[in-house]
């Protein structure tokens, strides 16, 4: 079983690693890194695809979270997922661990360098993408160093056409700066809102309904949309 590595974890990390356990325990030792999703991430991007029944997943950045949810997906016997990584090493990597776990059917790796200001996934690896996606993950590309935190603003454009009525947007690293101006630009130029949860470390976005003529519009509150963790009570 792969081991924590617990840089700038918090203690529902801690929790949230053996509620993924069952995951973790079903392949060998993978490559946690400092830039892999936080454990309580995961366990919001796994209850999304269990409460929302996603089987059409774009993962922008690939590593731990791709293989983990790959492992989802085949328990469930449903969906696929395809993840953008600039980086070619890295790709090879997680596509090889993917293929020694019998996982490459279900998920891939598409290797797709960065190009563009701010630097994006180039457009040849985009068509390859799913033309109907109704799970959006964003945790790359890389936007730690400075002067680059807004380098994950393009993936909600590029697929907003291609995101289905009901889908989900989760964005990752909602801590930093950067993240949260992306988060501002677009609530700001889209019909997109989105949760901000500080305890999982991401935000969860969904399209804003359109509200109906005061007329005809019926009384009642605006949903709240909330992330349960599995294994834990409503």
């Amino acid at each position: 079983m792969t081991e924590p590595a617990s840089d700038g974890w918090r203690e529902e990390d801690l929790h949230c690693w053996h509620v993924l356990s069952p995951l973790l325990l079903q392949g060998g030792y993978l490559p946690w890194t400092t830039g892999s999703m936080r454990p309580a991430g995961l366990v919001a991007v796994c209850n999304e695809i269990v409460h929302g029944a996603r089987t059409q997943i774009v993962e922008c950045g690939s590593g731990v979270s791709t293989v983990l949810l790959a492992r989802l997906l085949r328990e469930r016997r449903a969906g696929g997922l395809v993840a953008l990584e600039h980086d070619p090493h890295w790709a090879g990597v997680v596509q090889d661990q993917l293929h020694r776990e019998s996982l490459d059917t279900i998920a891939r790796v598409l290797h797709a360098p960065l190009d563009g200001q701010p630097p994006w996934y180039t457009l040849a690896g985009l068509h390859e993408v799913p033309d109907a996606i109704d799970l959006l993950i964003i945790d790359g590309p890389p936007a730690f160093d400075p002067g680059h935190g807004t380098r994950r603003e393009p993936a909600l454009p590029r697929f907003d056409e291609r995101l289905v009525d009901g889908a989900t947007v989760i964005l990752d690293d909602i801590a930093r700066p950067g993240e949260r101006q992306v988060i501002a630009s677009w609530e700001g130029s889209t019909d997109w809102r989105f949760i901000l949860d500080e305890t999982t470390g991401v935000a969860i976005g969904r399209r804003r309904t359109r509200t109906l003529s005061l007329s005809r519009a019926p009384q009642q509150r605006n949903p709240v949309f909330r992330t349960k963790l599995l294994g834990t009570p409503a």
